[in-house]
């Protein structure tokens, strides 16, 4: 009988709270001229081993006026180039406040050490001249043929593998190849549609590409005449004016227009669709003779 209250004693001791240990942060702590508690503010020290020894920071208004004490004095000594880590940390903040354009950024901390002299070098001294701004890519352009013939041959978005690469060897940014256009051109040769873009148009395609064909085929069955004709509308129309133009289909059909997350959705389809790594996006805008061609994801009859 003793050990079954024992035991429930115990049991029951093991649910009771534990008693909390009264305690306060507010001890040995130095309030700061902002009037919080500054739990970061250790005592200057010298160590026999120099990484392990603090500094004492003079205070931003004090570091200020020996920046502009030394203006013009002459670059540092080798040996004060790599003296107190503090001061190397500072002198980095105060490159970054200045926004200094020939340092580069991207180097290695020990770089922008190795830079100090010539950076904190006399303002007479010659300033280097800004790198000239990367040419924006060029726009796609077309062979000069009409809105088939050209469509036969346009290169579409560049993939990369991805994780399918790592199975194979291939960094997952490496080129896979390129998405392009021959099922939309065959299905318009074999669908009759063909005879109606030999005109003189001016037509607007909205070519799907391969992989966007093949998920339609796979969803939704066998891509029609009907399905065709909806990738097509009368009329010249670029890519800047998808939001205002008419985009009443070739066979009838009223396409839809939205603009979200900052792109232009013809049917849910991203005009002007960017892709990952540094190959071609979709193309759009591909000037033919009788019309005009954007590059689409996804097929408008999704």
């Amino acid at each position: 009988m003793k050990f079954v209250a024992l035991s429930l004693i115990a049991s029951a001791s093991a649910f009771a709270p534990s008693a909390q240990l009264s305690r306060t942060s507010a001890l040995n702590q130095h309030i700061g001229s902002g009037g919080m508690a500054d739990t970061r503010n250790p005592e200057a020290s010298v160590n026999e081993d120099p990484r392990k020894s603090i500094s004492a920071a003079p205070s931003f208004e004090e570091y200020l006026k020996q920046r502009a004490a030394q203006d013009g004095a002459p670059a540092a000594a080798a040996g004060e180039l790599l003296g107190s880590f503090h001061a190397d940390m500072m002198l980095y903040n105060w490159l970054v406040w200045k926004s200094i354009s020939h340092v580069n950024f991207d180097c290695s901390f020990v770089a922008v050490l190795l830079q100090r002299h010539s950076i904190l070098a006399p303002a007479a001294a010659a300033p280097v001249a800004a790198a000239p701004v990367a040419a924006a890519p060029a726009a796609a352009t077309g062979t000069g043929g009409d809105v088939l013939s050209t469509l036969q041959s346009l290169q579409g978005p560049g993939e990369v593998w991805g994780a399918d690469g790592i199975a194979v060897g291939k960094e997952e940014s490496d080129l896979r190849g390129y998405d392009n256009f021959g099922k939309f051109f065959d299905l318009i040769q074999s669908t009759g549609v063909a005879a109606e873009l030999q005109g003189a148009g001016p037509f607007t395609i909205f070519a799907p590409t391969d992989p966007a064909i093949a998920s339609y085929e796979t969803m939704r069955g066998p891509v029609d005449a009907r399905v065709v004709k909806m990738h097509i509308v009368p009329g010249l129309i670029s890519s800047a004016d998808v939001s205002s133009a008419d985009l009443t289909s070739l066979g009838g059909e009223k396409l839809t227009y939205r603009y979200a997350v900052r792109k232009h959705f013809v049917n849910d389809a991203i005009i002007g669709e960017k892709t990952f790594g540094p190959y071609s996006d979709y193309p759009i805008d591909v000037a033919c003779s009788n019309g005009v061609i954007h590059g689409v994801g996804l097929c408008f009859a999704m």
